[in-house]
């Protein structure tokens, strides 16, 4: 019998030890709902999971991109609608102004409607917007593709668009008077532009330019700014595949729908053959509004699919998620209820083989 080295209680003690971290293990689990709380747990399975989690978040945002895309659609449509109703009033008017039992005084007052009409159109291009950008005027999807700041460079931070049409822009002014003037001929004045930080507001040509501290009013920018028309008019990201640039968007082509682009802005009703002559521009410019109509329904079914599909993935790799990270509560019940007992029992034959040693008092009273 030997009493320096108690082999039994080492044993014990190792079997103990290890029971117990299984019980706070499990103890970890039980709490957290998830099997792995640290990489210890399963370093491959943690790696996976991270990046299921990645690509739900993703897609969640994706699925919340089409919602804004589908919305945004429909403030398009409604104003495509408004304009497909003047139409149909404008060619009404055209058909009793090209009849003879009209008369002159009768197309006068035919013409002063269709003119006001006509201005309603460019109205509704202009103003219909969505969160700030202009959707009917052909500008939705431009980008700014170059800007040349000139002499105060350091004082510009950035060049935001507001419905600018593509084409080439040039600042110019000083002490605290700024004129942004398009390549077609419009320009804008703004004056009290102070120093430092700020934003030269150039609304009236759908540009805005942001500066920072170093901006200073007292210099000549001579800047340039080159917007560039959107390719696709505009892009809607519904999806998050890896094809960021392709199958992932969903694009829209520019939607132009003003008096010039529908081809009426010179028409007049004021003479019979005026009024037969605006019939055929009416004619095709129903066509061209109908025809973004058609884009316009053909985006949202597809972008209603791809939420569809997109929900379905959210679900789906959430579910793949869960089978890696969280934790079976009755398979680690099991486990915590083994390691519980395991560990009392433990506890009971350290303490046995604590006591083993104390047989050797009998030796020593003699």
């Amino acid at each position: 019998m030997r009493i320096n080295t108690n082999v039994a209680a080492m044993d014990s003690f190792r079997n103990l030890s290890r029971v117990e971290a299984d019980v706070n293990s499990s103890m970890a689990k039980l709490s957290s709902g998830f099997r792995i709380n640290k990489a210890g747990d399963d370093a491959a399975g943690l790696g996976i999971a991270n990046k299921l989690r990645a690509d739900i978040r993703a897609l969640t945002q994706a699925s919340k991109n089409a919602e804004q895309a589908t919305s945004l659609l429909s403030v398009a449509e409604g104003g495509l609608q408004t304009i497909s109703k003047i139409l149909e009033r404008m060619k009404e008017l055209a058909t009793q102004s090209a009849s003879d039992n009209t008369d002159a005084g009768g197309r006068v007052a035919i013409q002063a409607e269709f003119a006001v009409l006509r201005t309603e159109i460019n109205a509704i291009t202009a103003t219909t917007k969505f969160q700030g950008k202009t959707l009917l005027d052909g500008s939705f999807g431009n980008t700014v593709s170059a800007f040349a700041p000139g002499d105060i460079a350091a004082g510009f931070a950035a060049v935001r668009l507001n419905g600018a049409a593509a084409g080439t822009y040039t600042l110019a002014g000083t002490t605290g008077t700024y004129t942004l003037t398009e390549a077609g001929g419009r320009s804008q004045t703004i004056v009290g532009v102070a120093n430092g930080t700020g934003t030269l507001d150039f609304s009236g040509l759908g540009i805005k330019i942001e500066t920072n501290s170093a901006f200073t009013n007292s210099a000549d920018p001579s800047a340039a700014i080159v917007v560039t028309a959107g390719s696709g008019g505009g892009s809607f990201m519904v999806r998050s595949s890896g094809d960021y640039a392709g199958n992932d968007n969903v694009n829209l082509s520019g939607l132009d729908v003003d008096a010039t682009t529908l081809g009426i802005s010179a028409s007049s009703l004021s003479t019979v053959a005026n009024s037969q002559t605006a019939l055929s521009a009416i004619d095709a410019a129903i066509g061209l509004v109908n025809t973004a109509v058609g884009e316009v329904g053909a985006a949202q079914n597809r972008i209603a699919y791809s939420l569809e599909n997109v929900r379905s993935q959210i679900t789906n790799f959430t579910a793949a998620e869960s089978v890696i990270r969280d934790v079976d509560m009755a398979e680690e019940m099991t486990k915590f209820s083994k390691n519980q007992i395991l560990a009392q029992a433990g506890t009971a034959m350290l303490a046995q083989a604590n006591q083993s040693a104390a047989g050797v008092l009998q030796l020593l009273r003699g």
